[in-house]
């Protein structure tokens, strides 16, 4: 904590809009389509940008302060790795995501978040002994089987194999410094990249290269509800954190102080977030989900077709409603839930660095 009688430190984000998702400068049209986006992911290499600010806390208490803001725990995570976290106010209600990537001398935070935390982790700051700044960086994220073929050239100082599932390193891409950490949201091999907007380019040619390309966003819907990663704020519409099934994204049982404190309060839930596939196009969010007459529920979080045999969307129902291999009504559309991930990944039968 920063002593009473200190000057305090500069505390500044540069945000007062909700932020746009991040653009890519790009040479023309290149962006697949929405199934080749899909095959893309789940076949070879995917770029997209990942989170709409990127955040940067230094300062010799910012890890205590990213601890308050983080509803998961970093308190056992090393320097050099990475967590994915909610964001939630003090009332354990959602404002949004992070990737937190912990660095020697700095906390790197990849944002999906509103106004509000923005404010929050302002207001938070301010009794610590900490700079927090939004920073002109991008976060590009690089998933799929063949994610690794595009990352390797910019890993020098060691075998790509050798970077471990949530390692944070330095490297070097299009003559800048970056941060690579391997991490992903789809069940495949992923990483994502954090510099300048300079090196978007050379990322999306290097998945083009390996079959790939920069993605089209509207597909990741799809792919994160197959492997159980969060789509917010769509998954938090009138649900808790417990009902969307999203607990694992938050340390419940801590002990420390942090903002969120209040979500180890949470009700245990009554209503359960499922998968479940349709023989066409999945029905739009909050249209009611039945069991013979009753009214049992409602979609959730609709998704993209994406050239698949089925559509696929995530329920929220009444227990005991919430398991796999039940087959509902939705609009007269018969649904069947689903185990996740709903899909074999391609990744868990392949090896890194092995072509």
């Amino acid at each position: 904590m920063r002593p009473a009688d200190s000057s305090p430190n500069l505390v500044f984000i540069s945000h007062h809009t909700t932020p746009e998702p991040t653009q890519y400068p790009r040479n023309g049209n290149t962006m697949l389509e929405l199934s080749t986006s899909y095959d893309a992911l789940r076949q070879t290499a995917g770029v997209y940008c990942r989170g709409t600010a990127t955040v940067r806390i230094h300062g010799t208490d910012r890890v205590a302060l990213a601890t308050r803001l983080l509803a998961k725990s970093i308190e056992f995570a090393p320097i050099d790795s990475c967590v994915d976290s909610l964001l939630l106010d003090e009332h354990g209600a959602p404002l949004g995501l992070a990737l937190a990537l912990l660095r020697d001398d700095a906390i790197v935070l990849i944002t999906e978040a509103d106004d509000a935390w923005f404010a929050l982790a302002q207001r938070e700051a301010s009794a610590f002994d900490v700079t927090i700044e939004q920073v002109a960086e991008v976060c590009v994220a690089v998933e799929g089987p063949l994610s690794w073929q595009v990352v390797e050239p910019i890993v020098t100082d060691r075998g790509i194999a050798d970077v471990l599932l949530g390692e944070v390193l330095e490297a070097e891409l299009a003559g800048e410094s970056v941060l690579v950490a391997r991490t992903g949201t789809t069940a495949e091999f992923g990483y994502v990249v954090v510099g300048s907007e300079s090196i978007v380019a050379p990322l999306i040619a290097a998945a083009a290269a390996a079959g790939g390309g920069e993605i089209d966003p509207a597909v990741l819907d799809r792919v994160r509800v197959e492997t159980n990663y969060p789509v917010l704020p769509q998954q938090l519409a009138d649900a808790t954190v417990l009902e969307a099934g999203l607990g694992w994204f938050a340390t419940l049982g801590r002990e420390d102080e942090f903002v969120s404190a209040a979500i180890a309060e949470l009700a245990a839930p009554e209503r359960r977030a499922i998968a479940a596939e349709f023989d066409g196009d999945s029905p739009a969010a909050g249209t009611e989900v039945r069991d013979g007459e009753r009214v049992i529920g409602r979609v959730l979080v609709a998704t993209e077709r994406a050239g698949r045999d089925t559509g696929l969307a995530l329920l929220l129902v009444d227990d005991p409603f919430g398991v796999p291999g039940l087959e509902l009504d939705v609009d007269g559309a018969p649904a069947r839930t689903l185990a996740r991930p709903t899909i074999a990944p391609a990744s868990w039968d392949a090896q890194i660095g092995v072509r």
